[in-house]
């Protein structure tokens, strides 16, 4: 998501920290505390049977695909019924975090690894290790790395992720081979990136940039940061120098001061929708986008009449390899949750239901079970291009990507002040370095009181 898409959940986000606080249920284990004995019943264990609610966001083709795998966890399961909650992404946090505030959240919240540790440093979650342990949730076919992106900050497991989405270069692969440059190489770094980039607008006809302005784009940065080597946090403070922060700023306004991007001015003008960007309008050549938004993408291009191809590519490598990073979503249980056994059985069904997996289709992120996996690639039904953005998430789970732990507070102290400091130099004239000074004082400050209100 960039920055427009970010506005409204960082509010949310600041709203949450007072309304969560006010929650602390006792059921959590803070770090450098001993794992306790799960209390009776939630290792997982135990009849499956009574109402167990559910919750989660989604638009309408989601919201039937996900009644449809808990219409068949019913079938399964004789005597359980699943109470039903859902909303669009902004409004399902908001909807929780009152829910939060009051006791009274659902047992299965659908949850984001990006927004995860709000709930877990306030003991609102219970822990589901004990339920693999017990067997009462099996995650064998879950590779390791993406299994981890559902952990908190004290090493726990709080979610387990049934679809994992990834960010890629969105290409406009028609223009790239007519323009003569192609698509960025396998492997390619960001220093190839840009080259690439300058070498095509030079091309270009008149009219058409080669990139949106990736200087606002978080996403872009934690790419950036993975690659590197460096950490995007560490702890509830900023992981990364500021001198890596100065230096990919400063490789994004020369692209900019040198009519690679587009304008703030047509930055901000641009639909906050992936697949309604200036690359799906045909309007520049790459951009980042989530790999799952091809598909809308292309969509949109053929409804602009001007015909051509987009594709999808792994984000830029750099010294530490590959700048990918996984975004999961999935399934916990609230630590208010009185029906464990049930809330247990329904997310082992979703990790490991065949039927179900079939029938959600990976509509939320690639399907994180790596048999269903398969088994989704393997079907000659499925259009070409929903079957390249599961096969290049293969092909990033494959180089087992960083998993990245985000303090709580993140959406509100990191993605907002990341968008503000960037446009500040990019409207504004601010020097590069100081942004980056500002820019780490804000969040670091934000991340501090966030972890105080624990």
């Amino acid at each position: 998501m960039n920055r427009k898409h970010m506005v409204r959940l960082a509010a949310t986000s600041v709203a949450a920290a007072s309304l969560i606080a006010a929650a602390g249920c006792s059921s959590g284990t803070r770090v450098g505390e001993e794992n306790p004995t799960p209390a009776e019943g939630q290792d997982g264990t135990g009849e499956v049977t009574g109402s167990v609610r559910a919750a989660w966001w989604g638009s309408a083709p989601r919201h039937e695909v996900t009644n449809a795998v808990f219409d068949l966890f019913e079938e399964a399961n004789d005597g359980v019924t699943v109470e039903r909650e859902f909303a669009d992404f902004g409004a399902h946090f908001e909807r929780l975090n009152v829910q939060a505030s009051s006791g009274n959240m659902p047992c299965l919240p659908q949850l984001q690894g990006r927004q995860l540790n709000d709930y877990t440093t306030r003991d609102l979650l219970l822990p589901l290790d004990p339920m693999i342990e017990s067997g009462a949730i099996d995650v064998s076919d879950i590779p390791a790395e993406v299994l981890d992106t559902g952990r908190g900050l004290d090493g726990e497991l709080y979610m387990i992720p049934y679809g994992a989405a990834y960010d890629a270069l969105l290409v406009n692969e028609s223009v790239a081979e007519e323009i003569g440059v192609g698509l960025p190489p396998e492997g390619y770094t960001w220093e190839d990136f840009f080259d690439w980039a300058a070498q095509a607008q030079a091309e270009l006809p008149d009219g058409m940039n080669a990139l949106n302005l990736g200087g606002s784009r978080p996403n872009f940065l934690i790419s950036y940061v993975a690659a590197s080597g460096e950490s995007l946090f560490e702890g509830s403070e900023l992981g990364f120098s500021q001198e890596l922060l100065v230096e990919y700023w400063s490789q994004w306004e020369e692209a900019r001061t040198e009519g690679v991007t587009i304008t703030p001015e047509e930055d901000a003008e641009m639909p906050s929708a992936p697949d309604q960007n200036y690359v799906a309008q045909g309007r520049t050549l790459a951009d980042t986008a989530p790999g799952n938004a091809l598909v809308n993408a292309q969509a949109t291009l053929d409804g602009t009449g001007d015909g051509g191809a987009l594709t999808t590519v792994a984000l830029p490598s750099g010294p530490a390899g590959s700048g990918n990073v996984l975004f999961t979503s999935g399934f916990g249980i609230a630590a208010s949750c009185d029906n464990v056994p049930s809330a247990a059985a329904a997310i082992d069904f979703w990790a490991t239901d065949d039927e179900a997996a079939a029938v959600f289709a990976s509509n939320n992120g690639a399907v994180t079970n790596t048999s269903h996996l398969e088994e989704q690639l393997a079907d000659s039904d499925m259009p070409e291009l929903q079957a390249h953005s599961l096969e290049l998430y293969g092909q990033i789970a494959a180089n087992e990507p960083p998993t990245v732990v985000y303090p709580p507070g993140y959406q509100a102290a990191f993605e907002d002040a990341y968008g503000r400091a960037y446009e500040s130099i990019a409207f504004g004239g601010t020097d590069v370095q100081e942004a980056a000074e500002a820019f780490f004082t804000e969040v670091n400050a934000s991340l501090a009181d966030a972890a105080q209100e624990e």
